[in-house]
């Protein structure tokens, strides 16, 4: 039997993706952005209106050894999941790459006992074997993974009471929905077709935190789309820049309805209109993501005067109301 190499990873430990040094084309030097897609590792793009997130996933993976790689997601709510394109991710490099130019211009992702648990979806899509299980007990949901990855063949033994411990502060948060998704590796470094997960969350939602079972480093980039321009604070996320003319000019601008369409039609149909991009990443240890990165947005508050309006209004009409009925 070949030996195995298993890796228990979340779709959010995204290698950073770097542009080639600042370059010069008639004389004018171009402010360049510090992210690229077309760099190996692992890719995401979050698109978010409120209510409804939308996740696309594309992974690089190589092993020590031929075998297979299992990838760990906590989700929110009961996704769909479906198969996606890299021209997502290519349009939105082209993107940020025009608006480089723009700037430089102005500037010069079993076991039918296990009573809490529940599998709600399984398919074969392209090198992913996705598993799809809702669950309420930590305890269930780690002992299913084990026996499932024997089933399989995979003999390596997990960091069982660290996993367990991380789907425990899931299950504590709420979070209902795990991916487990088995890819297939090989010596040979190659991308894995990306896939789209679409679930309904009142807060943007990208696990962070289930990546620290893994040792090592890594680097993370995020490209998040937005109804409204956001404020992230998050201790692990920096925001990438557009670097040149001795400036840094953070990564974040309006992207158009034809923009979003061109980066995928299901992301476009979560926004009426524009939408914002916003690109974060990560550079250090795996160990340290102690918190996913969790987005809400403060509803805003009416005004006390407003409602005295709203109710001074109600109170004038009822009162006419009554004193029509009398005439």
């Amino acid at each position: 039997m070949m030996k195995l190499k298993i890796i228990i990873i979340t779709i959010t430990i995204l290698i950073t993706l770097i542009i080639p040094h600042t370059y010069a084309d008639r004389g004018i030097i171009f402010i360049k952005p510090n992210v690229s897609v077309y760099e190996t590792g692992q890719k995401a793009i979050i698109a978010w209106n409120g209510f409804e997130e939308i996740l696309i996933l594309s992974t690089d993976v190589i092993g020590e050894e031929e075998g297979m790689a299992v990838e760990i997601l906590p989700l929110p709510s009961k996704p769909i999941i479906q198969k996606a394109d890299f021209k997502s991710f290519e349009e939105l490099q082209k993107i940020i790459m025009n608006r480089a130019f723009e700037f430089s211009r102005s500037y010069g992702k079993g076991l039918g006992d296990l009573k809490s648990l529940e599998i709600v979806f399984h398919e074969k899509i392209g090198l992913h074997d996705i598993t799809l299980i809702k669950a309420l007990s930590a305890k269930e949901l780690t002992y299913w993974i084990e026996e499932y990855l024997r089933k399989v063949n995979i003999t390596q033994k997990l960091q069982l009471e660290s996993l367990e411990y991380l789907i425990q502060d899931y299950i504590d948060r709420g979070f209902q929905y795990y991916s487990i998704d088995l890819v297939t590796v090989s010596k040979i470094e190659k991308s894995i077709n990306p896939i789209l997960y679409r679930f309904n969350t009142s807060f943007l939602y990208y696990p962070l935190k289930i990546s620290s079972i893994i040792s090592g480093q890594t680097q993370i980039t995020i490209f998040i789309i937005t109804k409204e321009k956001t404020i992230v604070e998050h201790p692990h996320l920096q925001k990438a820049y557009y670097i040149g003319f001795g400036i840094k000019y953070p990564i974040e601008f309006q992207i158009s309805k034809m923009e979003l369409e061109k980066i995928d039609s299901r992301i476009s149909e979560l926004f009426n209109d524009y939408a914002w991009l916003k690109v974060l990443e990560y550079r250090g240890y795996l160990n340290m993501l102690k918190y996913d990165l969790i987005i809400t947005v403060k509803q805003p508050e009416i005004p006390i005067y407003n409602i005295a309006i709203i109710i001074t209004t109600l109170a004038i009409t009822l009162i006419a109301m009554k004193i029509k009925r009398v005439e």
